[in-house]
């Protein structure tokens, strides 16, 4: 599957998920962005959920560059005030054509935690057909982790 190909199939996904998708500027990186907002019974409030995917050729470095980028869009996109009422999940998603062990840990490393904002970076490796990222549990924020988990296997899933 080629890179085109698999965007295409993601874009597909997060609009049956819900989202309202389009291409922005995220950071130096045109990127296509999914967005929804849903009230979370769990977590009793309501989560904006912002996936940006991108592909390029990442270094380590830019697995967490592009991760910061997505957290600074995804505060700017929900244009809500954040804290016991409102939150925001986003998935910083990097489709790779080929990657090395150092990108694999970058990836999987606990998401970043904010202030009401969780952002998880995802490598999409196209050669090997996977994706990396942080599957484990985390207990602050642990009222959102199946929506996010459940969020994120339902618009981003392994290429075929």
């Amino acid at each position: 599957m080629t890179a085109p190909e698999y965007i295409e199939t993601t874009r597909r996904r997060m609009v049956d998920d819900g989202c309202e998708v389009g291409w922005e500027q995220v950071g130096p990186v045109q990127a296509m962005v999914g967005y929804r907002a849903k009230f979370v019974p769990a977590a009793m409030s309501r989560t904006h959920v912002v996936t940006a995917v991108a592909h390029f050729a990442p270094s380590p470095l830019d697995v967490d560059l592009y991760t910061r980028d997505v957290s600074t869009f995804a505060k700017q996109r929900s244009r809500s005030l954040r804290g016991m009422q409102s939150g925001v999940g986003a998935f910083a998603v990097i489709v790779a054509d080929g990657v090395t062990p150092e990108l694999v840990a970058a990836a999987s490393v606990k998401p970043r935690l904010e202030f009401a904002v969780i952002v998880q970076p995802v490598l999409v490796d196209l050669a090997a057909r996977q994706i990396h990222t942080f599957r484990g549990r985390r207990f602050i924020g642990a009222a959102l982790n199946g929506f996010l988990r459940r969020t994120l296997d339902a618009q981003v899933q392994a290429p075929v």
